[in-house]
């Protein structure tokens, strides 16, 4: 009789966990979160997680980490998230450089930007600006692209990320000019050379060069988007600079591992797009250059594969060669 009692307090349990499985379930966040940035701290990417991280604390009282793998254009932090647990507790928040544009740039990659990871919101879109040093002999692109062409020895340029990268290659290309590239881990490493007279110039993000600029360590030429900075509206855009239908803009958004729980990205999407819509984050991200970009799962999803389109396009364009 007690075992047939046991067997039936056992269904029992079982019926109401398949019944009632948000009860069972601890809702989320109920751990520590962890945001793995593929760049340094200083960069654009690190600055606006730590603002996303600060909004999540304050919304959930969770604990929010943040963890900067810079190295290997962000494939380092890419498979740092891949070693973890598909929960929604380790969040990637990346750039097109891990999620669009390293599969062109590679000819293989160590993870598939979009199999192994979901995606959960965009953050924000940024501009990068031509940057160098403040005693450079250009100060407009027409003085730089002159000068490059006057040199025997090419022009250098340092890049943080493939954003950085990209920007360059396809200025170089559509001015036919040279320029020797020159790899870094991250942007502040890179603009430190600059001014440093290691290298050239730099396609940098107003986050990580705007105040450099504004201090007088370093002259921007023009910016990389289609219209002028809303915080520095006296530079001029490169189309405006000598090259129609020039623009580049990189972004930033939220992924997850592949086989999270949708109530778990879509909980997660709530907390990100409740930040970038917040009158706070706003003010945040035109401080920097920056434009607020939320977006639900699959619209960033589908802003994924079309810009993976636009990186391969700008690779083969450009003649960039593979690594």
């Amino acid at each position: 009789m007690r075992a047939n009692l046991a067997r039936a307090i056992a269904a029992v349990v079982l019926l109401l966990a398949a019944c009632f499985p948000a009860a069972a379930a601890e809702p989320y966040p109920s751990q520590r979160i962890t945001l793995i940035v593929p760049f340094p701290p200083g960069s654009a990417t690190d600055s606006v997680t730590r603002h996303l991280a600060e909004s999540i604390r304050a919304t959930t009282n969770a604990t929010v980490v943040v963890e900067n793998k810079p190295g290997a254009d962000g494939n380092l932090a890419a498979l740092a998230v891949l070693k973890a647990e598909p929960d929604g507790y380790t969040a990637f928040v990346t750039t097109n450089s891990t999620q669009a544009a390293n599969i062109s740039l590679f000819h293989s990659l160590p993870y598939d930007p979009k199999a192994d990871f979901a995606p959960v919101a965009g953050i924000m879109t940024i501009p990068m600006m031509l940057t160098v040093r403040a005693d450079f002999p250009a100060k407009t692109v027409a003085e730089f692209v002159a000068l490059a062409k006057q040199r025997e020895k090419p022009l250098s340029f340092g890049s943080g990320n493939t954003s950085s990268r990209g920007a360059a290659e396809l200025f170089r290309f559509r001015q036919a000019i040279e320029m020797q590239h020159v790899p870094y881990r991250g942007m502040p490493q890179a603009l430190t050379d600059v001014m440093g007279g290691q290298i050239d110039c730099v396609f940098a993000d107003p986050a990580s060069a705007q105040g450099l600029v504004q201090d007088g360590k370093l002259r921007a030429l023009a910016v990389t988007s289609a219209k002028r900075l809303e915080t520095m509206p006296e530079l001029p855009t490169i189309a405006e600079s000598g090259l129609p239908g020039y623009e580049l803009t990189a972004w930033v958004g939220v992924f997850v591992r592949s086989k999270t729980p949708t109530e778990i990205i879509a909980r997660l999407n709530t907390l990100v797009t409740g930040f970038v819509n917040s009158a706070e984050a706003k003010k945040y991200l035109t401080t920097i250059g920056a434009a607020p970009f939320p977006s639900t799962p699959q619209e960033l999803g589908a802003f994924q594969e079309a810009d993976t389109r636009r990186w391969a396009e700008i690779v083969a364009t450009a003649k960039i060669e593979k690594k």
